[in-house]
């Protein structure tokens, strides 16, 4: 097969086409690994730049393309938000309540500020414009000017429920005030449905990752029943708009999905992200049970692409492609090449992609 672009081998992997070889598909938030393959060193004010050069260079498809925050340390909103920004990563320190009543008010508003949210022509500009710098940044990377896939983040709100609330306030006001949850996700839903109305462009945005994190390792946060009643129609509804306007979608979620993939699929997912190894889900047992369902990822990055050996990587990926025959299946790590991720089990990986024949 003549060589593909990077759009064309995503695009037929995820249709389930020949691809000329297995495309990759990952998150670059490593200094070693992007210093490698940007061919230059990290300075003050380079690192979305250096970040942009390493994907072009190694990736077929990516998200969150952004580089290392560069200013680490507390971030104080002054309106009751308090974050702790690090290099690669950041978390809540203070939220603006502290039990359950102050939580009810503070999503009122939330919800208020989702029913209101307009999203116009600036926005889609905006928006557009970012899309078009980065890729720019992916082909100046890449040897032939070939620029990588940015799939875009769609999300119905679920995560930032919770991650907001906090898992212990979200669990008590899921249990005294369901009708209130109801109303937050579906104004969360919609307001992401009017955005995608804004920036849908299926030359730009061909695939969407719409996503919420739903499960542990051992089972979803949420029983099944209660997914099936109030995650899973506003799922459907969000992709609709985006098959609606040209866009294939790949749902994201970690954990163990299997008791609730029957539910996934009938929302109308064309792909599984990320495929958490240690939480069971390998790509062998969910192309067994689901032999029509588009994977990517696959590759653990909780131990072996931290731990492990490059030997032991390139056998893990080239079992992933003959477990999945190389078809429909887009690789890389179970979530991002994280700061603890040996460059030479990434480069053992991306080398195994490019370089092992598809029968």
């Amino acid at each position: 097969m003549a060589r593909l672009t990077k759009r064309e081998r995503v695009l037929r992997a995820m249709r389930f086409e020949d691809v000329d070889r297995v495309p990759l598909y990952d998150i670059f938030q490593n200094d070693a690994i992007i210093e490698h393959y940007s061919g230059s060193s990290f300075e003050p004010g380079n690192g979305l730049r250096l970040t942009g050069l390493a994907i072009g260079r190694a990736l077929d498809m990516t998200r969150m393309a952004g580089g290392p925050n560069e200013a680490p340390g507390i971030e104080d909103r002054g309106d009751g938000w308090v974050y702790q920004h690090e290099r690669w990563t950041g978390w809540i320190v203070q939220r603006p309540f502290h039990d359950l009543e102050t939580l009810k008010d503070w999503v009122r508003i939330d919800i208020r500020n989702a029913e209101t949210t307009e999203y116009g022509e600036e926005y889609r500009r905006g928006f557009h414009h970012h899309i078009r710098e980065r890729q720019a940044c992916f082909a100046e990377g890449d040897p032939d000017g070939d620029p990588a896939v940015l799939i875009i983040e769609s999300l119905p709100g679920l995560t930032h429920m919770y991650h907001t609330a906090g898992h212990e306030l979200f669990a008590y006001l899921m249990t005294d005030e369901p009708d209130l949850v109801e109303e937050w996700l579906e104004a969360r839903t919609v307001a992401e449905i009017r955005r995608v109305a804004c920036i849908a462009d299926p030359d730009l945005i061909p695939l969407a990752l719409t996503a919420d994190d739903i499960a542990y390792k051992n089972g979803p946060m949420f029983s099944p029943a209660w997914l099936r009643r109030m995650f899973m129609p506003r799922l459907q509804r969000l992709q609709d708009a985006w098959h609606e306007r040209g866009a294939l979608c790949v749902f994201h979620s970690d954990g163990n999905l299997m008791s609730v993939l029957d539910d996934l699929i009938a929302t109308g997912i064309d792909a599984l992200n990320p495929l958490e190894v240690l939480a069971g889900m390998t790509p062998e047992c969910v192309r067994a049970a689901y032999p029509d369902l588009v994977l990517t990822g696959g590759i653990d990055v909780s131990v072996l692409l931290t731990y492990g050996t490059p030997d032991e990587v390139r056998e893990v990926c080239r079992k992933a492609i003959r477990d999945t025959g190389g078809r429909g299946y887009l690789m890389g790590s179970t979530t991002e090449l994280h700061w603890d991720v040996r460059l030479e089990n990434a480069i053992a990986m991306f080398e195994t992609a490019w370089e092992t024949p598809l029968s």
